[in-house]
């Protein structure tokens, strides 16, 4: 018993570090994960699955509040980055709380699936179907073959691919480059800000946000999006290097068209999944997809799920991630209605210039000087794609052609 309520309060903790984390543009759950590992050396062995508890509740928490940044000031992570792109066009039609409603609904609805589907997964990665040993080696040409759908479904396709080949040039020179100034972070982050995030609060300038509609109701969101995301993202997450960005680029190849309403429940699920399967992929195939999988495994010692019963760490980790989405969820419904009603508070510009002030000030503080550059080379040619009016997912060229080059080892 008393196990379990240390399990509840790091559960707790780790549910309002990952609201934080959501919040908050810059930070991660890497961040998280790095501190943990900084407080295990003055801690007990005996704290370290507890501190793994945190970082899973964390790592859990933060897909759901990190829609609220992306859909207010177009400020999205990694995770959100193609996301960003309806929740703010609706709220530019008074209905960014509706979004954040949607997201929060999807997130949830996606965790029950990925529940129901933990042992399919098992069965199918492992034995007796062992297909995680059949893929991983045509890795590259999936995601070739994801790539070409996403740049060849374009009207203007000789645009698409080119805005596609400068953005993965641009990931190619910042892919190994060590950018971190005083917190730990990563160059993608400037970069997602600038393909992503800059363009759309530029182009927002001086339009006029509708007061936005602050009404509880039933949504008419279709299941079958949620649950291709969650199939997405347990896909993803037993790929080397592929990140649930590129899982939701590739969600978005299955149907072209898509509602705004439909883009924003599928890449919350997409999101949300991925981190999911990741925890299941890590005691399936003993490989950590992500930097909060690392801290997992260097904290505890990774048992291999090999029959029905779950292994210990892993009963806990899903209790974690129980508790923190539904805390999650509700804090997601409470604090986008607080955003949505104070937006129509202020102006709307203001909020657009401390925006990009804000955004400005966290590249500075995470990636330093060499962070301002990528932003500005990214912001341009995230300009350039609206310029050319093709779609923003051919952007994810940036992450998509230097795994495809790592893979193939080229």
């Amino acid at each position: 018993m008393n196990d379990f309520l240390m399990v509840i309060l790091f559960s707790l903790i780790g549910s309002s570090a990952g609201i934080i984390t959501g919040l908050v543009p810059g930070l991660h759950t890497n961040n998280i994960a790095i501190l943990m590992l900084f407080l295990s050396s003055f801690m007990g062995d005996e704290f370290a699955i507890y501190l793994c508890v945190l970082i899973v509740a964390a790592a859990t928490s933060h897909t759901f509040l990190n829609i609220i940044p992306s859909t207010f000031i177009g400020a999205p992570d990694e995770d959100k980055a193609l996301i960003a792109l309806p929740a703010h066009s609706m709220l530019m039609e008074g209905r960014g709380y509706e979004a954040i409603e949607i997201s929060a609904y999807s997130s949830l609805l996606s965790i029950i699936f990925c529940l129901i589907l933990i042992y399919p997964f098992k069965f199918i990665l492992t034995n007796p179907l062992n297909l995680y040993y059949i893929i991983k080696d045509i890795t590259p040409w999936i995601l070739i073959c994801i790539s070409i759908i996403v740049v060849f479904t374009n009207k203007n396709f000789i645009s698409a691919l080119l805005i596609f080949l400068i953005s993965g040039l641009l990931g190619l020179v910042i892919w190994d480059m060590n950018s971190s100034f005083l917190i730990k972070s990563s160059p993608i982050f400037p970069a997602l800000l600038g393909l992503f995030g800059v363009p759309a609060l530029i182009y927002s300038y001086e339009t006029n946000v509708p007061e936005q509609i602050i009404e509880t109701k039933k949504r008419n969101i279709g299941k079958r999006g949620i649950f291709e995301g969650a199939i997405a993202g347990g896909f993803v997450s037993i790929l080397p290097g592929i990140s649930s960005a590129v899982a939701t680029t590739i969600v978005m190849t299955i149907k072209k068209e898509r509602s705004k309403e439909e883009i924003v429940s599928l890449l919350s699920a997409t999101n949300t999944s991925t981190n999911f399967f990741v925890i299941s992929a890590l005691f399936l195939i003993l490989k950590a997809r992500s930097g909060f999988a690392i801290a997992l495994k260097e904290l505890i010692y990774v048992e291999r799920w090999e029959g029905i019963i779950f292994p210990y760490p892993m009963n806990l980790f899903l209790i974690a991630v129980i508790i923190s989405a539904v805390i999650s969820y509700f804090a997601t419904l409470y604090l986008g209605e607080k955003f949505a009603v104070g937006l129509s508070e202020i102006s709307y510009n203001l909020l657009l210039k401390i925006s990009l002030l804000i955004i400005v000030g966290m590249v500075i503080i995470s990636d330093g000087w060499k962070g301002v550059i990528i932003l500005i080379a990214s912001s341009s040619i995230g300009m350039l794609c609206l310029e050319l009016k093709v779609r923003r997912s051919v952007c994810m060229g940036v992450l998509m052609v230097p795994v495809i080059i790592s893979l193939m080892r080229i």
